[in-house]
């Protein structure tokens, strides 16, 4: 199988994305976060998660080669998840974030229960409390359109990616430049969640793993349990020796883990117990 780069019009907006895994018949859909674009997150992994998957990784509107949203909404992008989901006639993806793609696919998957049989959050996932100062700068276009510049510039300066990443040679010249042009869309992002708010369906109601590199020294690290408490029955899996991105700094562990979860979720419930009674059947 070989990872495909490819093009497609989704509500008139050209969404660029990389596909491998055609011939599955479980479908994973990767959700970057706002440091780079699909390529930069999900290269390692798409092959290997393509042994067992159909994948799909696109771009955010404004990311890589994807066109930005005509209007900065959050619900306008939550639809925009969904109709690249249809554009493929999908019935349901097991939904996979980072950072901030993570808490994307988490109000996703909660405002749109049939199509996520599942969700993973990587490193993220949490529905942040937006001070009211924000609130107060958004009423000011130019001077919030300026802060919110700064912000992205501010996650994605070499500086804060050296705390995200544990395993330095993944920060490689072209991780760098590409961190640096995401920085725009990141902050437009960030914008949006302000201007337009955060909907106020946020649990998903669904099998839930939460994945954690516990050597991020950029998300606080109460961060993890927060988010475990806030989704019900959501398991919390850590991975040592890795930071934000555990999907480049452990490409095998972070695929391992991901298939091992969804192997248990497909298993027939009854397979554990027939087990022990098909032992005892053949030994007698």
């Amino acid at each position: 199988m070989t990872t495909a780069e490819k093009n497609i019009l989704i509500d008139g907006l050209n969404v660029h994305y990389w596909e491998d895994g055609a011939g599955q018949t479980r479908s994973l859909l990767l959700i970057h976060g706002g440091v780079g674009d699909a390529q930069l997150h999900w290269a390692p992994v798409l092959p290997i998660l393509a042994e067992s998957f159909h994948v799909l990784a696109p771009d955010l509107p404004g990311f890589g080669s994807s066109q930005p949203l005509p209007v900065n909404r959050t619900d306008v992008l939550l639809h925009w998840i969904k109709s690249f989901i249809d554009a493929h006639q999908l019935e349901q993806v097991v939904l996979v974030g980072n950072a901030f793609g993570a808490m994307i696919v988490r109000l996703f998957a909660a405002a749109n229960p049939k199509y996520a049989p599942a969700v993973i959050l990587i490193n993220g996932g949490g529905v942040p409390e937006l001070p009211a100062f924000f609130k107060i700068v958004d009423r000011i276009p130019v001077l919030s359109t300026i802060i919110f510049a700064q912000f992205g510039k501010m996650m994605t300066n070499p500086a804060a990616l050296q705390r995200l990443i544990h395993i330095k040679t993944v920060l490689t010249d072209d991780f760098y430049i590409t961190a640096k042009n995401a920085s725009r869309p990141f902050s437009r992002m960030l914008q949006m969640l302000v201007s337009s708010g955060i909907p106020s369906e946020r649990t998903p109601l669904v099998p839930t793993l939460i994945l954690w590199g516990v050597e991020d020294t950029f998300t606080p690290p109460g961060d993890r349990e927060a988010i475990k408490a806030s989704i019900p029955g959501a398991v919390l899996t850590e991975i040592t020796d890795c930071g934000h991105m555990p999907q480049l700094e452990t490409s095998d562990v972070f695929s391992w883990q991901i298939t091992t979860f969804l192997e248990k979720l497909s298993r027939p419930a009854t397979a554990a117990k027939a087990g022990p009674k098909l032992l005892r059947k053949l030994s007698g």
